[in-house]
């Protein structure tokens, strides 16, 4: 049903899962509460596609306990921590097509998504199969689908 609407839709933002409203005043509440974060989400993903990439990635240690310094010392310790090297030379491809991305690694596998123009969907997904191709690297894209990696307006 979801992919559905999306389909004839220019913005469609899924709630997350297990959202639920006792009744129509409940679920206006809950969107006037957050209304600005919902009308920016949805200029976002307006006329966009959700793509996903999944890589294998090598095991590693857990990463090293959090030490109490600057803000920013920790924003760059995080972004090491989501960064897939081997996406690299993907990202160089796309990087044209992406107006959003997200990462999530978990032991032994990277989900990158990637916000992308719903017209664009083919280009992009015959530039990363080139790019991944000539660099050697193993994935699997799929998608189009609904922006669920970007929805997190609920």
């Amino acid at each position: 049903m979801m992919s559905v609407l999306w389909r004839r839709t220019p913005a469609l933002l899924p709630a997350r899962f297990g959202t639920s409203a006792r009744d129509v005043e409940d679920l206006r509440a809950m969107v006037r509460a957050r209304e600005r974060v919902i009308r920016r989400r949805l200029r976002a993903v307006r006329h966009r596609a959700q793509m996903t990439i999944r890589l294998v990635t090598p095991q590693s240690d857990p990463p090293p306990a959090i030490e109490r310094s600057s803000g920013t010392s920790y924003l760059r310790s995080r972004q090491r921590e989501q960064a897939v090297p081997a996406f690299t030379p993907l990202r160089a491809a796309v990087r044209r097509w992406i107006r959003e991305e997200r990462v999530e690694k978990r032991p032994g596998v990277a989900s990158i998504y990637h916000l992308v123009p719903r017209g664009s969907v083919e280009r992009y997904r015959s530039a990363l199969v080139r790019a991944a191709q000539e660099a050697g690297v193993r994935m699997i894209a799929s998608g189009p689908f609904p922006p669920y990696a970007f929805a997190d307006a609920w």
